[in-house]
């Protein structure tokens, strides 16, 4: 006797229909509210927002809470290294000196970004704020005045620099001689010919490159160091992107003086080193 085919199934399709009108009514619309919700309050957001100035980042320096101070003296130094961002009016350079000066007792971090930010405007008002800055200053902040200065480009600060490129802190030396070839004032020449004699191998690269930058290869030896990876390779202290900045400096300073060991040692990099960006850069010097 034949039999009626059974169904098998645990759940009928009604109870299916029923559990996924559930699932959407209380899961998934909601969700998807919500999601809409964020979306929304997201672009309104970003519409109204008002982007905020040069100024409203000097009052929270001003009066700010301890984090704010500094985290606005931080965004200073970033848009001010765009020159379009710049505000050319005596009220900005007033406020920012006046910010710099109240910040001598203050988080060191507020002190040395605001260095920071007034040496890449580039702006020689700022000149005298900062040579009067050294004046018992705190060495964690010396090396943020010193590149500071070596940004602005104001040469008659350079013998500011002289003194530190014996300072005991070979971050300080290094930064120091690498300001000196910024400024590139001749005065600061025999400073940098002792410096390449220093012990801690930084300082000695970056004598070499300010003095290739101001015309002088006395530093020719330490230069063709610089312009072989393998020697570079010997510093794991030094990461990759230092070692490439170094290359691609030394690449830049040194080809002025067609002297034929650095040639070559240019043309060597341009036909087989590793990086792209220094094989270009070796290339178009070996092409001028």
């Amino acid at each position: 006797m034949s039999s009626e085919p059974q169904n098998t199934s645990e759940n009928p399709p009604e109870e299916y229909s029923f559990l996924r009108v559930i699932v959407h009514s209380f899961f998934i619309i909601p969700f998807l509210i919500a999601v809409f919700c964020v979306l929304l309050f997201g672009g309104i957001h970003l519409l109204t927002q008002e982007k905020r100035s040069v100024y409203d980042y000097l009052e929270d320096v001003k009066t700010g809470g301890h984090n704010k101070r500094w985290q606005g003296a931080f965004e200073l130094s970033k848009i001010l290294s765009n020159p379009a961002m710049v505000p050319q009016e005596e009220r900005f350079e007033n406020e920012m000196i006046n910010a710099f000066e109240q910040a001598r007792h203050d988080d060191n971090r507020v002190r040395q970004y605001l260095a920071l930010a007034m040496g890449r405007t580039q702006n020689m008002a700022f000149s005298q704020a900062l040579a009067e800055g050294f004046i018992n200053e705190k060495e964690e902040n010396l090396p943020a005045l010193i590149y500071a200065i070596g940004q602005l480009g104001d040469t008659t600060n350079a013998p500011l620099l002289h003194d530190y490129a014996d300072h005991s802190n070979a971050r300080i030396r290094s930064i120091a001689v690498v300001a000196m070839g910024n400024l590139g004032n001749s005065e600061s020449l025999p400073i940098l010919k002792k410096a390449l004699k220093d012990f801690e191998p930084n300082v000695q690269w970056g004598s070499a490159i300010s003095l290739a930058q101001m015309g002088d290869l006395s530093g020719k030896e330490i230069l063709m160091q610089l312009l072989d990876r393998s020697y570079l390779d010997k510093f794991p202290e030094v990461d990759r992107d230092e070692k490439n900045n170094l290359i691609l400096s030394a690449i830049s300073a040194s080809s002025r003086f067609g002297d034929p060991d650095i040639r070559q040692r240019i043309q060597s990099l341009s036909a087989s080193d590793q990086n792209m960006k220094i094989r270009a850069a070796a290339m178009k010097q070996i092409q001028n």
